[in-house]
């Protein structure tokens, strides 16, 4: 394959671009993929506009602080993590990938089906991979993946979790809603919404309500129903307001049933099977793995595949569009 790495038996270096909080989750993920693989890697170069940010984070990583353009004529660096804010992840995605690294993007991993489809494009041009750090799809049961949904499935999420106002407020790009990509919906019910869409397919129709209540077309409260290109349905429940802590998905079909919160992972079919929890770090090491795999030839992305945010990517452009109803324009 024409993403297999110089040597087998080389360190994989990894370029950070973004050295914010999603970027020392990141930091974490490599240490523990790197633990049970058989990839040495370690992170060669950090990317920041913001000087002092970068030279602390290169102080605790051991990276060199580079510009975007060096860190991507860098022929040593094998792949680039993007971890800014989403409006910048298309074009940085892009030029990564013709610059012959592979990508891991953050989530949400573009705004637009239109950015999808441009990353994509390139990463099928150069046969590079591309990935995204939609973590809890590593939370899913093989069985339940392997085999079809039917066009009678119904899927219900529920994900209330505070964020105080001050929060959207913190910096410019989060109040942003063509930097942000979205409030509540795309950077915490995202992951949920995208468990879904694993096993439901793309969306065909999504209608509801949003609410910006801390900031213009920032939704903080959301309540949507799904249809499915298959015919399933789903209804999504979102509110960053004061509420108990919940974060759950429940698919049913037939006899089969999914059930998916922050705590545990149960599938029936015919059977209980009731799948060990792992951690958030944990789960990122496994998108890493994925990653290092698909950069030694072994084999292509699969779970964690970009290709596979279509439906998500969905769902939060029809939220985008109705958190500017509601705030007027």
């Amino acid at each position: 394959m024409s993403w297999r790495l110089r040597s087998e038996c080389e360190t994989m270096r990894i370029a950070i671009i973004g050295c914010g909080r999603a970027a020392q989750q990141h930091v974490e993920a490599i240490a523990l993929a790197g633990r049970e693989s058989v990839v040495a890697a370690r992170i060669a170069a950090v990317v920041d506009p913001d000087e002092t940010r970068a030279s602390d984070f290169a102080r605790k990583t051991g990276a060199a602080v580079r510009t975007c353009a060096e860190a991507l004529d860098d022929p040593l660096i094998d792949c680039v993590s993007i971890c800014t804010p989403p409006d910048a992840h298309a074009d940085l995605a892009i030029a990564a990938l013709r610059a012959g690294k592979g990508v891991l993007i953050e989530k949400p991993v573009t705004r637009t089906a239109v950015e999808l489809d441009a990353i994509l494009a390139v990463a099928e041009a150069t046969g590079k991979p591309s990935m995204a750090m939609l973590q809890h799809r590593g939370r899913i049961p093989a069985a339940a993946l392997d085999k079809v949904w039917t066009n009678d499935s119904c899927a219900a999420i529920e994900v209330t979790r505070l964020r105080a106002s001050h929060h959207y407020l913190s910096e410019a790009w989060r109040h942003d809603p063509n930097r942000s990509g979205g409030g509540h919906v795309a950077h915490l019910a995202v992951h949920y919404i995208d468990l879904a869409c694993q096993l439901l397919g793309t969306p065909t129709a999504v209608v509801g309500l949003a609410e910006c209540r801390d900031a213009p077309h920032i939704d903080t409260r959301a309540a949507l129903a799904v249809r499915f290109g298959g015919g399933a349905l789903m209804t999504v429940l979102a509110s960053a307001h004061p509420a108990p802590h919940s974060e759950r998905l429940h698919v049913v079909d037939g006899e089969r049933a999914l059930f998916v919160t922050n705590m545990s992972t149960k599938y029936c079919d015919g059977r209980v099977e009731h799948l060990q929890p792992a951690s958030t770090p944990d789960l990122r090491a496994l998108v890493y793995r994925e990653l290092w795999a698909a950069l030694r030839g072994e084999a292509a992305p699969d779970r964690y595949s970009i290709a596979r945010a279509r439906g998500v990517t969905t769902v939060l452009e029809a939220v985008r569009k109705l958190a500017a109803t509601e705030s007027g324009s």
